[in-house]
């Protein structure tokens, strides 16, 4: 058998399908390529499209119709074109697959009997023939024997509920519906052949009211899930009803129970019609849309198969009545996505489902008449066909949505107008555009704010629409939502932005805060403001953009300023980090806590140095406690400038405690912290205490001690410090002519006694003391009670020493007995130094004696002995001879002597060695010069001897081996 289409489009030809091959195919894919031939021509009917904007949206395309009988009825799914001829004949086409097309003869037994209808399933495998007669037959794909349906005899069937869930593999359609001309719905499962377990039947489910004949037929899964409920819809030229349930085995039927308890809400028409129903499938196989024919009009519905839909019983919704009767009576309808197709006696009209206005009117006319029908693929939405007995065209439809987003947009229907831009920037920035219009008419600014912020209107001139409208609220709402927009790369405009969203802010919490008395409300709304204002400061971009531009900062502060908006300019600073701005913002306020609870939060350790002495000014405690708390981080130094001007006595009292601190527990040093430590003590504190601190481990600077205590005549401190520097008669001086306090400087001097060796500057302390003793009260009592203090004074005063401080004429009788006794120790001194004397003279004669015996001493030197420097016989010429046994040349002795000798000393040797040569021949004379000249040599080269002497120790530190290399090479000789 020919092909039926003279030629295809490749990519419609290849087009997918979800149900894959038809059965009994041959070839690996059904879509093997074009296929030439057959009995008509005019083009492809399933041809792809061009969706450009330039190619019309719908295009009509006649194909020759060579058939020798009329067309009664065509049908198309999947691929698969049906036409039933008025000669009882069914052919049948496999698009891509012409080698798969038959001819289906419908047997002679039902004589006069002509086809009523045909349809088939959407996988294009099913399919089924009712007769005039109410006769049904059955075929199958890949099989060219129709089956007679003998059991299923009913009134002629004018539609068919397929079942959606029938797989690749199936060879029976599963259970459907069937809808009778009397308004009759069975249910029943078709196959070429049923085993005896599984017989034929046919199940009477449901009956309309009146018997009316049923226009259209359909079911389907909750959520396109089978085990899940399911809704069955059913039309009449009056009515339309809905069933839903779950499908479950009853009585031998599984869509029983539906139909007997779980009815949806029905429509009912006043004026019926043909009742003609179609669905649309945008994803198959759950209807996106329908569509229901009525006297009034074409009643439209989107269906919405959800769970939610089912619960509320409202599977159809959006309800729209089209007029379709303006140029005549409908024959019939089909639905696209956009558009519903409407079949006249003198043609067709193509009307828009978005606003039902007509989009084209073709005229179709044939030489036997009208056309009589639509044929559309519900599983290939770009072709429509229609057909009349002898003739057929085909309408292509080409980017059917390119025009819906503006249509949308029109209808003020922003969302779905986006969506169908198919994102293309210039058409949403158009709908945008048009959104934000529409919403600033309505006074919906905030919206409005949204939509412009995103189109690519003029920045200018939407701010200046918000501006004459004056509403702050959408034109900041407009700015932020244009800042989100802006890159990184545009730091100009974003600065220009941040700073204009900023004074917006801060002015309406200004105009807030000059009302005298504000409302709940109002309160809330300030608090509000300041809320979005730190929100806005604080997001990322913003937060970045003003971190990384100083200048930035330095306006948005001024800005602040400006308006006098403290608390925000302390929560900027605070985020910025710009601690010194908050304190100094607190301390104008005279919030000296909160600008101490910035400064220990920061930790910015430069800043205490700076603020202290303010802050210790006012909470000195705090302060203190702060400042003990980081003390490891501070250094104390950089902090003397903020104690020294402590003026009150509470202030001093909480600098001397941290100073003591420092001191006592952090182990501190530094003079200058000591010396500040001991001013206010003098300044505030008892003598006490400055005594208690002095005595202690310090490091005062003592002068400056000493001028600061006799500045403030702290007399006691100034005695201990005389001490200290070791001006004992000034301290002794001090106690007596200041204090009067002879116990103190009696301490004093007995300090002297163990710190100096001067006997005559510690006698002449007592001395002070006891004149003062005496002056005070001329008692002789306590004069003698004083010196009598042995322990103390280490018998250092005598009476005498005391006596010239009385009057010339004083009565005896009191010092008599000291008197006594100071004679008697002078006389026990006298006979201990005459002791001494004689035992001198005894030890003087003795060694007088013993230099007699030495000078006349003699000693041998045997021939052999050897000079103990040279090594020469002894013998060759004059020598010494020491006491220790050592004999040495006296050249030798001299030449080595030298060495250790000063250079005056060194010459005087060489003088006097030169003279004894001279004065040799007086040696034989026995002349005076010479001996005297011999006697000084002597003295000077034989005081000790060199080899074991003083002069040796003193060479212990001289190197054994010569520097000079000719010696050094003798010595080494001598060691080898």
């Amino acid at each position: 058998m020919t092909g039926l289409w003279s030629e295809y489009d490749r990519d419609e030809v290849h087009g997918g399908s979800r149900y894959g091959n038809v059965v009994g195919s041959s070839s690996s894919s059904r879509y093997a390529g074009p296929i030439m031939g057959g009995s008509l021509s005019g083009g492809d009917i399933l041809g792809g499209d061009n969706h450009h904007d330039n190619v019309p949206m719908f295009e009509r395309e006649n194909l020759a119709f060579k058939e020798t009988a009329s067309a009664v009825k065509v049908i198309t799914s999947n691929n698969v074109i049906v036409i039933g001829l008025l000669s009882n004949k069914v052919k049948r086409y496999y698009v891509g697959t012409p080698e798969l097309d038959d001819v289906l003869d419908i047997p002679c037994t039902v004589g006069t009997s002509k086809i009523h209808n045909l349809f088939l399933d959407p996988s294009g495998k099913h399919l089924i023939i009712s007769m005039t007669t109410g006769e049904l037959f059955y075929g199958f794909t890949g099989n060219n024997t129709l089956k007679h349906c003998s059991k299923l005899k009913v009134n002629t069937i004018d539609a068919v509920g397929w079942n959606v869930t029938t797989s690749h593999s199936d060879v029976d359609t599963r259970e459907i519906l069937l809808g009778s001309s009397i308004g009759i719905v069975y249910e029943t499962k078709l196959a070429l052949s049923f085993d005896r377990n599984s017989p034929e039947t046919c199940r009477k489910l449901f009956s309309t009211d009146e018997g009316e004949s049923i226009t259209g037929l359909t079911f389907f899964h909750e959520n396109n899930d089978a085990n899940q409920r399911t809704a069955v819809i059913v039309a009449t030229p009056s009515r339309l009803y809905q069933f839903y349930g779950k499908t479950k085995l009853t009585e031998g039927s599984r869509f029983l129970s539906i139909f007997r308890s779980n009815e949806f809400p029905s429509f009912k028409q006043d004026r019926p019609s043909e009742g003609i129903m179609r669905m649309f499938y945008e994803k198959y196989p759950s209807p996106s849309s329908l569509l229901w024919m009525t006297g009034s009009g074409a009643h439209f519905y989107r269906i919405k198969n959800t769970t939610e839909s089912f619960d509320t019983r409202s599977l159809l919704c959006e309800f729209k009545l089209i007029n379709v009767t303006e140029k005549g009576i409908p024959t019939d309808m089909i639905l696209t996505q956009f558009h519903l197709f409407v079949l006249y006696d003198f043609g067709y009209e193509v009307k828009s489902l978005i606003n039902d206005e007509s989009v084209t009117t073709e005229p179709l006319r044939s030489p036997t008449g009208s056309f009589i029908a639509f044929a559309s693929d519900p599983m290939v939405k770009s072709k429509v066909f229609a057909y009349a007995k002898d003739k057929l065209i085909k309408i292509k439809i080409n980017n059917e949505d390119k025009d819906v987003w503006r249509f949308y947009m029109d209808l003020n229907k922003f969302e779905e107008a986006e969506k169908y831009a198919n994102g293309d920037q210039a058409k949403i920035f158009e709908i945008t555009s048009k959104e934000g219009d529409y919403n600033f008419d309505l006074g919906n600014y905030d919206h409005a704010a949204t939509c412009y912020a995103s189109s690519n209107r003029s920045f200018e001139e939407v701010t200046l629409k918000f501006i004459t409208q004056a509403t702050d609220e959408g034109l900041m709402n407009f700015l932020q939502k244009k800042l989100e927009s802006l890159p990184n790369s545009s730091p100009t405009q974003i600065c220009m932005l941040v700073v204009w969203i900023i004074e917006i802010f801060v002015s309406e919490i200004n105009l807030l805060e000059k009302q005298s008395k504000l409302t709940t409300a109002e309160k809330a709304l300030l608090q509000s403001r300041r809320d979005s204002l730190k929100t806005f400061l604080g997001s990322d971009t913003v937060f970045k953009n003003i971190k990384r531009n100083s200048s930035m900062i330095k306006v948005i502060q001024d800005l602040m300023a400006s308006y006098g908006d403290s608390i925000d300019m302390v929560y900027f600073a605070e985020l910025m980090d710009d601690t010194e701005n908050v304190i100094l913002h607190h301390i104008n306020d005279q919030n000296y806590s909160a600008a101490l609870r910035a400064l220990r939060s920061k930790r910015q350790f430069d800043l205490f140095y700076k603020y202290t002495p303010i802050l210790i000014r006012h909470i000195p405690e705090r302060t203190v406690t702060a400042l003990q708390e980081f003390t490891k981080y501070l250094e104390p130094l950089k902090l003397l400038p903020a104690f020294v001007s402590s003026k009150s006595s509470e202030e001093a009292k909480h600098v001397l405690e941290y100073l003591k601190f420092l001191i006592l527990n952090a182990n501190c040093k530094d003079e200058a912290v000591h010396n500040l430590l001991l001013s206010l003590l003098v300044r505030e504190g008892d003598e006490s205490s400055i005594l208690e601190l002095l005595q202690g481990d310090t490091n005062f600077d003592l002068k400056y001690a000493l001028r600061i205590c006799t500045q403030h005549k702290k007399w006691q401190a100034c005695c201990y410090i005389y001490t200290k520097l070791h001006l004992y008669e000034e301290g002794v001086k001090l106690a007596l002519s200041k204090l009067n306090d002879i116990e103190l400087a009696t301490q004093t001097a007995i300090k002297a006694q163990d710190d100096l060796d001067d006997n005559d500057a510690i006698k002449k302390l007592w001395l002070l003391i006891a004149r003062h003793v005496v002056k005070k009260g001329d008692d002789i009592k306590r004069v003698m009670e004083f010196i009598d203090q042995g322990d103390k004074i280490q018998n250092i005063l005598k009476i005498e020493d005391v006596l010239p401080f009385f009057k010339d004429f004083y009565c005896i009788d009191d010092f008599k007995d000291a008197i006594c006794t100071s004679l008697e120790t002078y006389n026990e001194n006298i006979n201990m130094i005459n002791c001494d004397m004689k035992e001198a003279t005894d030890s003087a004669q003795r060694i007088h004696a013993d230099i007699k015996k030495l000078k006349s001493k003699n000693c041998v030197a045997e021939t052999s002995k050897l000079c103990g420097i040279c090594k020469v016989t002894l013998l060759s010429r004059s020598f010494y001879v020491f006491p220790c046994g050592h004999m040495i040349h006296t050249t030798c002795l001299i030449s080595q002597i030298k060495q250790y000798l000063k250079p005056r000393r060194q010459e005087e040797v060489d003088q006097l060695f030169r003279l004894m040569v001279k004065l040799k021949d007086e040696q034989a004379t026995g002349g005076d010069r010479y001996r005297q000249t011999k006697t000084r040599l002597n003295d000077i080269v034989a005081e000790e001897c060199i080899l074991c002497g003083k002069y040796m120790i003193q060479s212990i530190d001289l190197p054994f081996v010569t520097e000079d290399p000719q010696e050094f090479e003798k010595l080494r000789i001598t060691w080898s």
